[in-house]
This record gives C-alpha cells, sequence and structure tokens, in this order.
C-alpha cells in the first residue's frame, strides 16, 4: 500500500532540484550524488567511509528510501566514531574558553544537516558579535517547490507529498 501510494507522486527532476537549489535528501532522490559531508571534506567525515544513498525517479517514495538509507549509513558512521574515541577525558580540564572574535570581513561556512545543506553567512566587524548573518535552512529551501511536486496531483497526494519533503517550520518562519 505504501509503495502503490507513493510511487510516481510528486516527482521532482533534477533540473528542477538542481535550479531551486535543493539539497540533502530530496537532491539526492532525483539521483543526484551531492553531500556536503563528500564534497567540502569537512570535520571528521574523510576518516570514515560511508556510501551516499541515491533515488532514481525524484518521487515521495524516492524521499522516503532517502532517509531511511541515510538513518542506515548514520549508524554505520557513528560506529566507526566510537571505535576512534580515545580512552580518557574527551575535554582537558585546562583548556580555558576564550571570546572568539572573527577577523573583519565576510565569511559562509556551510554542513550537511538532515534535510539539506544548512548554511551561515557571516559579516564580522572585528568585535565579538557578528556585524551581520543569514542563515540558510534547507527547510525553507525545500519548500519552494511544494507548488511544482503538487500540480496534477490530488488533494490527498498533497498531504503525502508535503510530509516526503519533510520541513520544519522553525526554519520556514522567514
Amino acid at each position: 500500500m505504501v509503495i502503490a501510494r507513493t510511487q510516481n507522486v510528486g516527482k521532482l527532476s533534477s533540473e528542477l532540484a538542481i535550479s531551486a537549489g535543493i539539497t540533502g535528501p530530496m537532491l539526492r532522490a532525483c539521483g543526484v550524488n551531492y553531500d556536503v559531508r563528500k564534497v567540502d571534506r569537512y570535520g571528521f567525515y574523510p576518516r570514515f567511509k560511508f556510501r551516499i544513498p541515491l533515488g532514481e525517479h525524484g518521487d515521495t517514495y524516492d524521499r522516503l528510501m532517502m532517509r531511511v538509507l541515510e538513518l542506515r549509513e548514520s549508524v554505520e558512521i557513528l560506529k566507526q566514531a566510537f571505535e576512534q574515541v580515545p580512552v580518557g577525558p574527551i575535554i582537558n580540564p585546562k583548556v580555558k574558553i576564550r571570546a572568539f572574535r572573527p577577523p573583519i570581513g565576510e565569511a559562509y561556512g556551510r554542513i550537511e544537516a538532515p534535510k539539506g545543506e544548512l548554511g551561515f553567512y557571516l559579516i564580522s566587524d572585528g568585535g565579538p558579535n557578528p556585524y551581520r548573518y543569514r542563515v540558510r535552512p534547507p527547510s525553507f529551501i525545500n519548500l519552494t517547490v511544494l507548488e511544482d511536486l503538487c500540480l496534477g496531483h490530488t488533494v490527498a497526494d498533497v498531504m503525502v507529498i508535503l510530509g516526503s519533503i519533510d520541513i520544519v517550520m522553525g526554519e520556514v518562519d522567514r
């Protein structure tokens, strides 16, 4: 029943996904092999072996399967990480955390969050607080294609499609 209810519903083409700036599981459900952890090789991710699951059709079924498969990959990453944790205290009690003052200028940083690319744009005047910053939330970006996904479908399909986008309302409140 789940397969019949989700296959070929709310199809997203890879071209539209790329054009709209979609990232994360929604983009990979369209068959696009893009993951910030592999592209930017940030943090500890280069130490771990993990695969990037890909869909073929970009429909609600593929988006659901991306999340299931990515959960499995996350468990494998955690297993590898636990094996690499050294014995002893994690934080050195002698280390003092000091006030962070980023250099003057602009910077953009991003990570692969569960819903897609989570980006932070910062302008610093050299003080302890940012002069200006913006957040690029993946749910806000992913929601922009909702109308395209729903065209030609029933109201009941809209609920399935919206669920497959897997938005966080706090992120779309812009």
